[in-house]
């Protein structure tokens, strides 16, 4: 497998789950300005849509957005610890990286557009906050070690990547003591320490 990816991007997430299913897979990253790959390659002919993740399967047969490559790749996992094989387990997966994408991803998304002044940064703020808020106060709600249930899976890591984002727009996690109690717990651990150093985000 191949994964294309920009570093600190959300393809993150899918190269953190590559590392704990262990399983060979090459990197290549994309310039999203440019849209080229770093072997020169015109990345809209790998994906149309011209953003990351995409996750090369086999030669020409490819797969992208991160509500289908995670669970794809977290099915993989010898020990199933993951992601539940099916049932209501399951769907709470699907159902967490649904919103993640959906409302999560596009509010952190606004902020790397065209730069956000006055009235427009503080309501854009604001709508971080209140998803933010939501998802400590479900996790405060919940007895489960992470979003799911007691194990680490695709969910936690994309929201341990989507949040990393509040430090590039200036924002303060402080207030979540529930979502970095998960994010600390995801930081720790070799899948994602491996990832970000081949990423350039650590040393």
């Amino acid at each position: 497998m191949k994964l294309y990816y920009s570093p600190g991007a959300c393809s993150l997430a899918a190269h953190i789950i590559l590392n704990e299913i262990n399983v060979d897979f090459d990197l290549e990253k994309v310039d999203l300005k440019t849209h080229k790959t770093e072997k020169g390659a015109d990345y809209y002919e790998v994906n149309p849509k011209g953003y990351v993740p995409a996750l090369e399967i086999n030669p020409g047969l490819i797969l992208t957005e991160n509500v289908a490559i995670l669970p794809f790749l977290a099915q993989h996992d010898p020990k199933q610890d993951l992601i539940p094989p099916s049932g209501m387990g399951r769907a709470k997966v699907l159902e967490w990286l649904g919103y993640l994408n959906s409302e999560l991803h596009d509010a952190y998304a606004v902020f790397f557009g065209a730069p956000l002044e006055g009235e427009a940064k503080e309501k854009a703020y604001k709508e971080v906050d209140r998803l933010l808020n939501y998802i400590n106060r479900a996790i405060g709600e919940s007895e489960n070690e992470y979003l799911v249930d007691d194990n680490f899976g695709p969910a936690d890591a994309y929201l341990f990547v989507l949040t990393n984002w509040s430090k590039s727009i200036g924002h303060d996690l402080s207030p979540y003591q529930n979502i970095n109690a998960i994010r600390d717990k995801v930081a720790a651990r070799q899948s994602v320490q491996i990832a970000m150093r081949d990423e350039g985000l650590i040393a």
